[in-house]
Parts: C-alpha cells; sequence; structure tokens
C-alpha cells in the first residue's frame, strides 16, 4: 500500500511539474528578477513597508506622519502591481493557486478523521 501510495505522489508531483501554468509561472519569476523596472518597483515598496512600520513603532496609527507612510506604501505597491509584466505574474500566480487548491479538494475534501490511526 505504502508502495503504491508513494509512486502515484511521485507521478502527481511530475504531473505538476510538467504542468504549463507553473512552467508560466517559473519563467515569468525569472523574467520578473532580470527585469530592471519591476526591480526597483520593488524595492521602493519594500523601503515604503520599511518606513510604514518604523513609522507605526514610533507615532500613533492615527498621526500625520503614519498617515503620509502609508498613502506612500500604497502608492508604491500600486505601481509595482500596475507593471505589465508584475500583472502577468500574478495572473499565472493565481491560476497555479487554484490547480493547487483544485488537487488538495481532489485529494482531501473526502477524508475523514475518525478513519486515522490514533497516535499512542
Amino acid at each position: 500500500m505504502r508502495k503504491e501510495i508513494y509512486k502515484l505522489t511521485l507521478e502527481l508531483k511530475e504531473l505538476i511539474d510538467n504542468d504549463p501554468r507553473l512552467s508560466k509561472l517559473n519563467s515569468l519569476e525569472k523574467r520578473m528578477n532580470d527585469d530592471e523596472q519591476v526591480m526597483s518597483l520593488a524595492y521602493k515598496k519594500d523601503m515604503a513597508a520599511v518606513r510604514y512600520s518604523d513609522t507605526l513603532n514610533h507615532f500613533s496609527s492615527d498621526s500625520k506622519e503614519v498617515k503620509e507612510a502609508l498613502k506612500e506604501l500604497h502608492l508604491a505597491k500600486k505601481n509595482l502591481d500596475e507593471n505589465p509584466l508584475v500583472r502577468e505574474y500574478l495572473n499565472a500566480y493565481k491560476e497555479v493557486r487554484n490547480l493547487y487548491q483544485d488537487i488538495n479538494n481532489i485529494l482531501f475534501s473526502d477524508l475523514n478523521a475518525e478513519l486515522c490511526p490514533k497516535e499512542k
């Protein structure tokens, strides 16, 4: 039984690894990492997130400083998300996430916790 489960698991892994949605996502991720504009926008978003976090540590959440830092973070995130390559990546990511959710539902939706062996 264990050998059969192991064999089926390896087959599933191979199918997932060869799925065109995952290949597309990996290709887009590499393209994003090699794109200077995307990396610059990501850096600006990261710096805005750090500034926002630091500002929250020193000021109350309704202060002018925190509101400005949040606005800066929102704008930096928006600029990153609106980049065409990032948008394409995010759409591909949704497809892969849906694939994994479908697999999860197929494999585990009918499992009954009472059927699991009890630990001693």
